[in-house]
Formats: C-alpha cells, structure tokens, sequence
C-alpha cells in the first residue's frame, strides 16, 4: 500500500533517485543530469516544507506553486535519462510514475489552496 504522508513520499523519492544514481556508471552527461535531478526532485520537498510553515496563504500557494513546477522539471529530467540510459529503463520508469502521482496531488493542493 502506497504511503499517503506527502512529505515522506517527497523524501523517499529523492532517495531513491540519489540511489539510482549511486548504480549508475559515471559519464559527464550522466553527471550533468544526475546534478539537475537531484536538485530538482529535493526541491519538490524542500518548497512543501516551505510552504507548510508559511506566513499567508498567498506565501503558501505560491510555495506549492514552486514545488509543482520542480515536479514538471523533474519529469523531464527522468525522461532525458531515460532516453540516454535503457538499461535502468524499470527503475526510471518506476521513478516516473511516483512522479506522475506527486504532480497529480501537489496540482489538487495548489487548485484547491487557489480557492
């Protein structure tokens, strides 16, 4: 059964991404998009956090806000490795459907917050 804490599933995606990238050999490009993915997946936690410990409700939104557009980045980070690595294909793609599903809760966080 999936976890429902948005927070914890938010960490537990950046580990499991920062672990993916330990099981990967070392290439410059691989390199250059394990940095943009780990930063954008960690940012997607990071602006929950903020916003769960902010100051008005417009400071809020605006923080999901964030966190959604750091989950859109990173789908398309995963889609770049996927592309460039097939041999960890179920792994990415595994990541991507998480993904998916995080995007799909932090959207109704954000429309909802809008109302």
């Amino acid at each position: 059964m999936k976890e429902y804490n948005i927070y914890k599933r938010c960490e537990d995606f950046l580990v499991d991404i920062i672990k993916l990238f330990e099981t990967i050999p070392y290439k410059k490009s691989v390199g250059t998009i394990s940095d943009q993915l780990i930063r954008s997946s960690g940012s997607v936690g990071a602006n929950l956090h903020e916003a769960d410990n902010a100051r008005s409700k417009k400071e809020f939104i605006s923080c999901v806000g964030i966190s959604l557009k750091e989950v859109r980045e990173t789908i398309f980070w995963l889609n770049v490795l996927r592309r460039t690595n097939s041999d960890y294909d179920y792994v990415i793609q595994k990541l991507g459907s998480e993904t998916g599903e995080l995007k799909k809760i932090l959207g109704s966080i954000y429309q909802n917050s809008r109302i």
